[in-house]
């Protein structure tokens, strides 16, 4: 294998388990947190397979505007701990 689909399979890995940090975390900020480094980790997988500008996009718009969106929500409403189901 080459060192690029190497990486390419690192972060898959780490995407699928910020993923399932970002669902089972006790706190709020905490899943936040996995999400954005799971739209990081994306980000990257975009910017590995040559797409730059899809790359550049996701990381502005998702890891950037949405996850700021989301912890600002979190904190102006006080969301300490996720309710269970």
């Amino acid at each position: 294998m080459r060192k690029t689909d190497l990486a390419l399979l690192a972060l898959a890995v780490l995407s699928l388990a910020f993923a399932l940090m970002a669902l089972e975390a006790p706190k709020l900020m905490q899943a936040i947190l996995g999400l954005a480094a799971m739209f990081i980790c994306i980000g990257l997988i975009y910017w590995l397979v040559l797409a730059p500008y899809v790359a550049l996009f996701h990381m502005l718009v998702y890891a950037g505007a949405v996850v700021i969106l989301l912890a600002t929500a979190a904190m102006l409403v006080g969301g300490e701990k996720v309710e269970g189901a």
